[in-house]
């Protein structure tokens, strides 16, 4: 019988995911998962089904993928990919704006400003 070993998972992490359990040599199906969206009915999301004696197999794999996919991610330039970001202290009224809802942020290495 299939129990499902990860729900809603975006298109990219469920590639991940079904790549890794299939180098573990367990067989993954990959169905779509959660509400219609218009105007094509089939959900956005995805889940991973596993043969559920495989389960226990598939415990760690399942549990450091999860950890990874909850971590905060740092926040990164879009221009130069540099981790050297901080909030912006002085922006522009209009970037202000642009950007109402998020933190601006400054790269350190190329000046670039960006929402965070």
């Amino acid at each position: 019988m299939l129990v499902p070993a990860a729900r809603y998972l975006t298109y990219t992490e469920a590639v991940v995911l079904y790549n890794e359990l299939l180098q573990a040599d367990i067989v993954v199906l990959v169905k779509a998962h959660g509400p219609p969206s218009l105007p094509y009915g089939e959900g956005m999301y995805y889940q991973l089904l596993i043969e559920e004696a495989l389960v226990e197999t598939a415990q760690p794999l399942l549990t450091n993928f999860e950890q990874e996919r909850t971590a905060p991610k740092l926040p990164r330039c879009p221009r130069c990919g540099s981790l050297a970001v901080a909030p912006a202290e002085r922006v522009a009224w209009w970037r202000q704006l642009l950007y109402v809802g998020t933190t601006p942020m400054r790269c350190a290495t190329c000046q670039n400003v960006f929402a965070g």
